[in-house]
């Protein structure tokens, strides 16, 4: 069924489905089962969120062959590479992912590794699909000769409150699941789609010709089968069919990593475009308690002020925002983004700003720095892109410019939070300390950034709801509550 306008509630669903597969230490188990093997799960991240359900991990931003050599080098069965290709036209998307595939397959000869491909994506929808598989796959046929029977299409973000179900991708609301199709994400200006509904949302996409062409694992299959039925459906993928995976909770995953994982012991190879949640699950990674105020701000930079960067337009970042403000004794600087976007002005008006930030900063104020709220548009795709490199690239120089080290430092937004990172604190590879809450993990910077061992609080602008920015800087403000 593909639905048109199809919110449910919480409650309803619930009763909705089979029990939920309570089979005890499956977690566990994955763990134990990628110990034995030589392998590497690498995720290209197409923005630096991917993290935002893992810890005690590396990701670096800089996929050369020296870079690529330290991170697989390192014990741990998970890398992170950040590409940040969702900022990029479709070109220099795949132009980056070959780049990271060819650099990725010659290392891994050299160091007789194993490994599998995780594209991050965004859990709502957005994202250069089907183009960035398509170019894992053709590049991984190229140079090593892989042939990959399918890709697993999972977008469930349990920490964010996205559920697929019903073959239907869903965003929660309160006690209510909106199909995605009805949210502001399916009106994104360069990644916009018309269908919750995945195989729709495939075929929509380019990713299959036909509805029939996409097969599906549902949550019958999943808690009533288990992992023997799922194993089979897996055996049974060829030809490079997408396969959308029915999800509601980590119970619902770690069925399906276990199977994954004995399919790809059978021969099977496939490729994955994912959210966060699947890493998690996939990896064998456990729990970990949210970050102490402690874990989230700076030695160096106690005595002085921290700093909030927001670059998201989205609505919920909007309203994060103004609570924010109107809760804590901030210290505000709006950049204004028509100046911005002007040769003749943009100098000004960054030179302005900065001045300002070094005194508040240095002086132990709380501050803020945000884009103007209008949302400039273009009359195409690319040239949208192109706005919000500009704005998120002005951001990070500011960043780049600030001469103290700030108590704490949070971005939000995707396109920002990487610019900053990359551009902004010249971050070649960072520690995943883990999460300030759901869904916003903290980077701990490396000893090459413009801020060394600082935690980087990297907050995703989909996540949360309109109090979550303010209860993180609550935990770790210089200025108490007005």
């Amino acid at each position: 069924m593909n639905p048109t306008s199809n919110r449910k509630s919480v409650d309803e669903l619930s009763r909705a489905y089979p029990p939920l597969n309570r089979e005890k230490g499956l977690r566990q188990k994955i763990a134990r089962l990628w110990e034995r093997k030589n392998h590497k799960i690498i995720v290209l991240d197409d923005d630096p969120t991917g993290v935002q359900t893992v810890h005690d991990l590396f990701v670096i931003t800089d996929w050369s062959k020296e870079w690529i050599r330290k991170g697989l080098l390192d014990r741990r069965n998970v890398l992170f590479i950040l590409t940040n290709t969702r900022s990029y036209q479709p070109e220099k998307a795949a132009a980056i992912n070959r780049e990271v595939m060819g650099n990725l397959t010659e290392v891994a000869r050299e160091l007789n590794l194993e490994f599998s491909v995780i594209s991050r994506g965004d859990s709502t929808l957005r994202g250069h699909y089907p183009l960035e598989i398509d170019v894992i796959r053709g590049e991984l046929s190229r140079l090593s000769g892989t042939d990959f029977d399918g890709h697993l299409i999972i977008p469930g973000f349990f920490e964010g409150g996205r559920y697929t179900l019903d073959d239907t991708h869903y965003l929660r609301e309160g006690e209510y699941l909106i199909p995605v199709h009805e949210t502001e994400f399916a009106r994104d200006e360069v990644f916009g789609f018309s269908s919750a509904y995945l195989p729709g949302w495939v075929v929509e996409k380019g990713g299959a010709g036909s509805l029939q062409e996409v097969l599906t694992i549902g949550l019958e299959d999943i808690r009533i089968g288990g992992a023997d039925q799922v194993y089979n459906i897996l055996l049974s993928v060829r030809d490079q069919r997408p396969v959308i995976v029915n999800a509601a909770c980590y119970e619902d995953l770690d069925v399906v990593s276990v199977a994954l994982i004995r399919a790809m012991e059978a021969g099977k190879r496939y490729l994955f475009r994912t959210a966060a949640s699947f890493v998690k699950s996939f990896a064998g990674i456990g729990e970990r308690a949210f970050l102490s105020a402690e874990e989230l701000t700076a030695d160096q930079g106690k005595n002085h002020g921290g700093l909030i960067i927001v670059g998201s337009h989205t609505k919920k970042t909007t309203d994060q925002l103004g609570e924010l403000i109107k809760r804590y004794p901030v210290r505000t600087m709006e950049i204004d983004v028509a100046k911005i976007l002007q040769d003749a002005s943009r100098v000004e008006e960054e030179v302005r700003i900065i001045k300002a930030l070094e005194e508040a900063v240095a002086g132990g104020r709380d501050t803020v720095l945000y884009t103007s709220r209008q949302v400039v548009t273009a009359a195409n795709k690319h040239d949208n892109l192109s706005i919000s490199q500009q704005i998120s690239g002005s951001l990070a120089s500011l960043v780049g410019s600030l001469r103290v080290t700030p108590k704490f430092i949070v971005a939000k937004g995707g396109i920002t939070s990487s610019d900053i990172a990359t551009q902004g604190l010249k971050i070649k590879k960072a520690k995943i300390l883990g999460q300030a809450t759901f869904g916003v993990p903290v980077w701990l910077t490396g000893p090459e950034s413009r801020f060394p061992n600082t935690p980087y609080i990297v907050f995703p602008g989909n996540v949360g709801d309109q109090f979550t920015l303010s209860e993180i800087v609550g935990k770790i403000a210089t200025n108490r509550l007005k």
